[in-house]
């Protein structure tokens, strides 16, 4: 559960595998624990800032994470609409 064929995991696996509650991840990385749940639930895409910060909590790489690596996906394709 959480991490796929390819290797990447999504946040809550991520979080999930260091014993972090949503609240403990944003305390360690200085986020709303709010910003948290939303990305986990897929209601908003993380902002590269908030990416920057939950992947030093976690210490991981961006694009080990899916939800991480979508949203830099889409940044990188000019022209389509963001949530």
């Amino acid at each position: 559960m959480g991490a796929r064929a390819d290797g990447v995991m999504t946040l809550r696996a991520a979080r999930a595998g260091r014993l972090l509650t949503v609240r403990g991840l944003a305390a360690a990385a200085g986020v709303a624990p709010a910003t948290v749940y939303r990305i986990e639930h897929g209601i908003s895409t993380p902002r590269f800032g908030a990416i920057r910060a939950l992947c030093a909590a976690l210490d991981v790489e961006p694009a080990a994470v899916a939800e991480f690596a979508a949203a830099m996906e889409t940044a990188a394709r000019p022209g389509e609409s963001r949530q």
